[in-house]
């Protein structure tokens, strides 16, 4: 018996001195930080990815608020967050902060699974986004200058011209040269150089032609190869011989085959148009008759074709002679040509350029869309009854003694629905 005790002693004694005995105890006392910490890995790991979802959706959604700039864009914002966060239900606030600058902020408690063994029930992530509006280019001239270096002058205000700019710029995509003729300009901005230029801005961006040449795509032909020509009296109410007529949803298209001339004294389709029209004119130019007083109301003048013949607009040149042309644009939203009142196609690049003499006068409400033509004037050039114009060329000259008496109010550009290129690209703000 004694010599079975004496063994008990001496196997717990060798038991006592290895240090093996000590690793079962140690790994209990770890276990549950070692638990915990793997718990929040994976409970916060969930939460980052949450936060990353918010985060996306947030930014989609002020980038949409921004770029409606509505009055309801809080609206948009908050339906493009809905749709865009992935299941996740949460009341984001949106501010609008002035200056074009639109913020904001999400927080959600992510539940735990682990950690709720731990008291801690939930995860609260968070996220802010902020987005800048694009400006838009409040510019009444912009000269487009293609495929020129930055230090080419594509806009001149040359001889001694009369200049009245109201609530807009002139703005060049190369460079340009005022002759201190930048008269009432909120600025005069150039990608290269101004010039001589009141409230000049040197070395800014160029203004991508986006939203005009995108038009081009809306442009329907009828005539193939056909170009016999027409002459239309405005004075008359009936549509002359030779014009064909296409019905479309929300204006009416009147399609001439080569050279429109435009003659007498009154308004194109009438002076209290029911609707938008749009004149097409394919394979030819639009020519002013001498003494000729014409005008259009909620109607586009589109130039197109197959770029073989001239596509210029031509007012009567030489001693003597005069003509106006009254332009104002299409007002339905859901028409492509509202606010547009002059569209040449901008895959005629050649036999489009302009040169309108002393007797010439152009009133123009909307835009007037000359992209690869070389405009040199030396008459009368103003905005019409909505005060509210835009002249996009290749380049714009003056010569002698000219006359420019452009506007944009922003109300008026409004009721027209111009829309305007912008200076800046709309992008997410740190």
């Amino acid at each position: 018996m004694l010599a079975r005790i004496y063994g008990v002693c001496r196997l717990a004694a060798r038991f006592h001195q290895r240090s093996e005995g000590s690793v079962l105890p140690l790994f209990a006392l770890a276990a549950f930080p070692i638990l915990g910490l793997m718990g929040a890995s994976i409970d916060y790991g969930r939460a980052a990815d949450v936060r990353a979802k918010l985060q996306a959706a947030l930014d989609s959604a002020v980038l949409a608020g921004a770029r409606d700039g509505t009055a309801n864009w809080n609206q948009v914002a908050l339906n493009v967050f809905d749709a865009s966060a992935d299941g996740l239900v949460a009341t984001p606030t949106f501010v609008s902060n002035g200056g074009g600058s639109f913020s904001g902020r999400v927080t959600l408690g992510v539940p735990t699974s682990v950690l709720a063994y731990m008291s801690i029930a939930s995860i609260a992530v968070s996220a802010t986004s902020n987005a800048i509006a694009p400006d838009p280019d409040m510019s009444c001239i912009l000269s487009l200058d293609h495929g020129k270096g930055l230090s080419d002058v594509s806009m001149n205000f040359g001889g001694a011209p009369s200049i009245a700019l109201s609530g807009c710029s002139v703005r060049s995509n190369t460079s340009l040269s005022c002759n201190g003729h930048s008269g009432g300009a909120t600025a005069s901005i150039a990608a290269g150089s101004a010039v001589v230029c009141s409230n000049p801005q040197s070395y800014a961006s160029v203004v991508p032609d986006t939203i005009y040449v995108q038009l081009a795509n809306s442009i329907s032909t009828v005539c193939g190869g056909s170009s016999g020509g027409v002459r239309w009296d405005a004075g008359s109410t009936r549509i002359p011989s030779g014009v064909q007529t296409v019905t479309k949803d929300t204006y009416t298209e009147y399609h001439v085959c080569g050279d429109l001339t435009l003659s007498g004294t009154g308004t194109l389709l009438g002076s209290s148009p029911s609707g938008d029209s749009a004149i097409i004119i394919e394979n030819g130019a639009l020519t002013v008759s001498n003494n000729a007083s014409v005008a259009t109301l909620r109607t586009v003048i589109i130039m197109t074709g197959n770029t073989t013949g001239a596509s210029a607009i031509d007012f009567p040149n030489g001693n003597g002679q005069r003509a106006t042309l009254s332009l104002s644009p299409p007002l339905t939203a859901s028409n492509p040509w509202q606010g547009v009142a002059l569209y040449q196609d901008p895959r005629q690049t050649a036999n489009v350029s302009d040169k309108w003499g002393p007797g010439a006068t152009l009133n123009a409400d909307g835009v007037v869309y000359l992209p690869y033509a070389d405009v040199v004037m030396s008459g009368i050039a103003a905005s019409n009854n909505y005060k509210c114009t835009k002249i996009v060329t290749n380049t714009f000259n003056t010569n002698g003694n000219v006359n420019l008496n452009f506007s944009q109010s922003l109300g008026n550009c409004e009721k027209i629905g111009m829309k305007q290129p912008n200076s800046t690209p709309l992008h997410l703000a740190q």
